[in-house]
């Protein structure tokens, strides 16, 4: 462990942590890289991105949350599709890679500690019907489970207009999906201008909902 991987221990509480932040420990350039470049030779310190890192898993003080490092990857973003689904118990899958939707262009970290992937959804409200979640770890954005529907809906390009391809393909249970209200609709009815399949999608569902 060299002087800068010992005072990163010591003094961050966060597991994540960027460039910026060890300016602060060593401010010379020169020195910083060079002790950068050997904590990652020796494992000590994992790059996630360019001016992104984390200490291995043996050093960090607390775990990584990854759905917050999935906002922070990639902004503006939130935890949606699968992965936001199998969060709210929706799906009973459990998903390898954290799945994202952002307004920017859809793109893949494949980093040492995980699989980020995000596809681009347009909307009018980007984060409506997205909520806080928060944990011992942190908090991350994530959106509602309908909301995550749409958005699977939207980059899958699917016609699908009532609940049973839900039930059938994504194995989505009936009592799931009565749980949903007439406000989870009208929140994102609309909010999908340039898609007129995920429109249908929440017209036909809210129907064969009966809200």
């Amino acid at each position: 462990m060299n002087k800068l991987v010992r005072t990163i221990f010591e003094t961050f509480e966060n597991p994540v942590f960027s460039v910026a932040d060890i300016k602060n420990i060593e401010p010379k350039d020169t020195i910083r890289y060079g002790l950068i470049k050997r904590a990652m030779k020796s494992g000590d310190l994992i790059q996630i991105k360019r001016g992104l890192y984390t200490l291995s898993s043996v050093l960090r003080k607390q775990p990584l949350n990854l759905p917050a490092l999935a906002n922070r990857l990639y902004y503006p973003s939130y935890v949606s599709f699968e992965y936001a689904l199998s969060a709210h118990g929706w799906i009973p899958e459990s998903v390898i890679a954290l799945t994202c939707a952002t307004s920017k262009n859809s793109t893949v970290f494949d980093t040492q500690v995980g699989l980020f992937s995000y596809k681009r959804v347009p909307q009018v409200t980007f984060f409506n019907s997205v909520e806080v979640v928060d944990s011992n770890e942190g908090s991350h954005l994530q959106a509602l489970p309908l909301k995550a529907l749409a958005d699977y809906i939207y980059v899958h390009k699917l016609n699908w207009t009532n609940s049973e391809p839900l039930i059938k393909s994504l194995r989505i249970e009936e009592e799931d999906l009565a749980t949903l209200t007439a406000h989870d609709f009208e929140d994102i009815q609309g909010n999908y201008p340039t898609a007129p399949h995920v429109e249908t999608f929440l017209t036909g569902l809210k129907k064969d909902l009966n809200l």
